[in-house]
């Protein structure tokens, strides 16, 4: 392992030992990174008037990290200056009930989708950033772009309760404002076999998807399997694009082993030469991720996690646009990758010239939804495919 992640493991395991419960103790500099942004925000808040297509990557508003509350009024001004491009809807709340999550849902004649999220974990605030300025390099319609072949479904802010609480002194908070680790909380049938007890960073929570944060993503995952045709759960900061599994050594089996280890080489060639293809157990032994289930769930379509670069959770915000590059970048290949990887790059082309859809007869289409399990939610089967061009699903943080 490289010495990043030697210092990554350590920090980690050194933070679940301490326990949720108890003082972590943090360097001035960690604990003052909120109000060093709140200062940034006075030298770059008249942004707003200037957001343009074209010229949203190098607006100032990357100038800085951003509460969850300017996260939403920037993404409101681009679905304003975009519309028929971006529209939202509800789909769930948080834990504390306050805040929705919608998507943003555009027609058009893509024959199959990609999805991504970010911020699982609270204290990762350059996952949430580099989210949101991948989708304003998308908007800006920079060549090329994932949406050349795909419809895209981007979370840049999951863990909005936890989010908020990082501005309010806890920094390093990872988990939700419910205390549960949001990256421990999806299906696995490798239960972990030392139980994480709920003071623990890494506490799965009573049930899988106990938490209404992983249980209405799952429900839209399920209800659009038929369209989406893979998966990236965005965090920091190893450097590294994860290979499943998580929870076990063995391979994945059927010869993904071999596709994913090609596709993630380019992606991470793609993103900077300090990135590197990795399988994700070789960091630590991970049960209950969002990577682990998807792979499992939507058999056949790829489902990775990217670590990205940089030396510590708080990152100075000179980083936002040189990692929201490479997040880009990274999602540039994933999908131009994808029909490859998926084992029907002709029929996928073909669909793009005649602009039909593929959804019926790719991998899984027709699985049926095994019976709800304690905690789970029963989904139609077989929801009707939307047709769309670019969908950025956001969250919605006001209260209603």
């Amino acid at each position: 392992a490289s010495a990043r992640v030697l210092q990554m493991t350590f920090s980690f395991f050194e933070v679940v030992l301490t326990g949720a419960n108890k003082t972590i103790e943090q360097p001035k500099a960690t604990l003052d990174d909120a109000d060093v942004n709140r200062k940034c925000h006075t030298v770059n808040s008249d942004y707003l008037p200037s957001l343009a297509p074209g010229a949203y990557g190098s607006s100032a508003y990357h100038n800085c990290f951003r509460t969850d509350a300017q996260v939403d009024e920037y993404l409101d001004v681009l679905v304003k200056q975009n519309a028929g491009v971006i529209t939202k809807f509800q789909i769930s709340t948080t834990h504390k009930g306050a805040l929705h999550c919608k998507p943003f849902i555009s027609t058009g004649a893509r024959p199959s989708s990609l999805y991504l999220h970010a911020l699982l974990h609270a204290r990762e605030w350059v996952a949430t950033s580099s989210a949101v300025h991948t989708i304003s390099t998308i908007l800006d319609n920079i060549k090329p772009t994932p949406t050349d072949t795909h419809d895209l479904i981007i979370v840049p802010l999951v863990n909005v309760d936890g989010y908020r609480m990082t501005w309010s002194g806890a920094r390093y908070q990872r988990k939700s404002a419910n205390e549960v680790d949001l990256n421990r909380n999806w299906y696995t049938p490798i239960a972990n076999p030392k139980p994480p007890s709920p003071s623990s960073l890494i506490y799965p929570g009573p049930t899988y998807f106990s938490e209404k944060e992983t249980m209405g993503l799952r429900d839209y995952l399920l209800k659009n399997r038929a369209s989406i045709d893979g998966y990236i759960d965005l965090h920091a900061f190893a450097a590294e694009v994860m290979a499943p599994f998580g929870d076990t050594k063995e391979p994945v089996g059927g010869g993904l082993d071999e596709k994913y280890k090609t596709m993630n080489t380019k992606i991470a060639k793609a993103m900077s030469n300090k990135y590197k293809p990795t399988l994700s157990h070789q960091m630590y032994l991970v049960y209950g991720s969002f990577m682990n289930y998807a792979v499992r769930e939507f058999a056949g379509k790829p489902s990775i996690t990217i670590e990205m670069d940089g030396t510590d959770f708080v990152e100075p915000a000179s980083s936002i646009i040189t990692r929201g590059k490479e997040v880009y970048d990274g999602l540039s290949v994933f999908a131009a990758e994808n029909a490859e990887f998926l084992g029907h790059a002709k029929e996928h082309s073909r669909a793009l010239r005649h602009g039909r859809r593929l959804a019926a007869a790719l991998p899984g289409a027709s699985r049926r939804v095994r019976p709800p399990r304690e905690g789970l939610a029963m989904v139609p089967p077989h929801p009707r495919r939307l047709g769309r061009h670019i969908s950025l699903l956001l969250l919605d943080h006001r209260v209603p």
